[in-house]
């Protein structure tokens, strides 16, 4: 059995594909999988820590603002649709994966010319461009909220309808061995101070300079009330040395980051937010400005399910007193774990593997 999986750019798209790849291997060991990325995102280096192989394509990215790059993108996708029929008459895959990344466009209508089966997922609560460019491609569109089920056309025709047999509420997928995490082995891993409380600082897999910036600034008052683990990006590692302060391009172990820590800081990305449901992670958020991301962090602002702050309300004073806020209310750590364990079902790797599957020659 093939599967090819698709989707790059930041660490958002790629994160629930592996998940659910994971979820397959469990039962079919023998499983081939690829990962087509792009060429300067984390998918190659998450890839390769879970042994998948990974190949990356031209990808045209379409900005929804006026950019002299968009003149080339048509230019892009059409070389990657090449590549991509190069890569599917290789690789033979049963079924394609696809997760809302811009790359995913020129292999989707790949596939669909090869009459290869594709399952799409919608992560985010504003749907995807990509997605909506590829859904009369799709076999399968899986949706992480129900009123997804609406926002997808079933066929080709004037109006959209939605499908009870096209698109499934499935919720997000997360990977499974991010709960495996112990945290005494983190202090270990991350030379940590057991007594001290811990924040996790994500900028998502491509790092987010707004967040370095405001975490680096925040250092002379931060560590003194918290011990940080930051996952700065690739590119984008800050050597300014401060006690309790522990920096990193990119952390291969999240399960044991997340173990670690009381209280974690990112982006608004779905996949992230995913994780932190999971885990019943207290949390700050920090959307990115214009970005589906303030769909996302509105929806847990809405649900009491994490600190929602917008990008130019905070500053590094305003984040230091916040985190005292957090620390010495516990009552409030309490309902934010709670409300955010609540804000999606947990077994979509589950619901999404056994669509794949059979569509696959398991």
């Amino acid at each position: 059995m093939k599967i090819l999986l698709v989707g790059g750019g930041s660490a958002g798209p790629v994160a629930p594909m592996l998940a659910v790849a994971q979820y397959i291997q469990k039962d079919y060991p023998k499983a081939r999988f690829l990962l087509v990325g792009t060429k300067y995102g984390p998918e190659g280096q998450m890839a390769k820590a879970l042994k998948i192989d990974f190949i990356f394509i031209t990808a045209g990215k379409l900005r929804r603002y006026f950019s002299i790059k968009n003149l080339i993108s048509p230019v892009q996708v059409a070389i990657g649709f090449f590549q991509s029929l190069k890569i599917l008459k290789k690789f033979k895959p049963d079924c394609i994966s696809g997760t809302g990344s811009f790359v995913q466009v020129p292999l989707v209508w790949a596939a669909w010319v090869m009459g290869i089966p594709v399952v799409l997922h919608q992560q985010d609560v504003a749907p995807s461009l990509a997605n909506k460019l590829c859904q009369l491609a799709a076999s399968k569109i899986t949706v992480s909220f129900e009123i997804h089920l609406k926002n997808f056309a079933s066929s080709l025709g004037i109006f959209y309808k939605s499908s009870a047999n096209k698109v499934e509420l499935t919720g997000n997928p997360v990977r499974e061995d991010l709960v495996e995490g112990n945290k005494e082995q983190a202090i270990q891993t991350f030379n940590l101070n057991k007594d001290f409380p811990t924040l996790l600082v994500l900028g998502g897999g491509t790092g987010a300079q707004f967040i370095n910036n405001l975490i680096v600034n925040s250092l002379p008052q931060l560590t003194k009330v918290v011990q940080v683990i930051h996952s700065t990006g690739r590119g984008k590692f800050n050597l300014q040395a401060a006690e309790n302060y522990h920096a990193y391009e990119f952390i291969n172990n999240m399960a044991e980051a997340y173990a670690a820590a009381d209280i974690v800081l990112a982006r608004a990305g779905m996949s992230t937010i995913t994780e932190l449901s999971y885990l019943k992670k207290v949390a700050i958020i920090i959307p990115m400005p214009n970005t589906h991301q303030e769909y996302n962090a509105e929806l847990l602002r809405l649900l009491g399910a994490a600190f929602r702050i917008k990008q130019s309300g905070i500053n590094s004073e305003g984040l230091v007193y916040l985190i005292r806020q957090i620390l010495f209310d516990l009552k409030l750590q309490q309902d934010l774990a709670k409300n955010i364990r609540s804000i999606m079902p947990h077994n979509a790797a589950e619901k999404i593997s056994k669509i794949i599957l059979n569509f696959s020659k398991a």
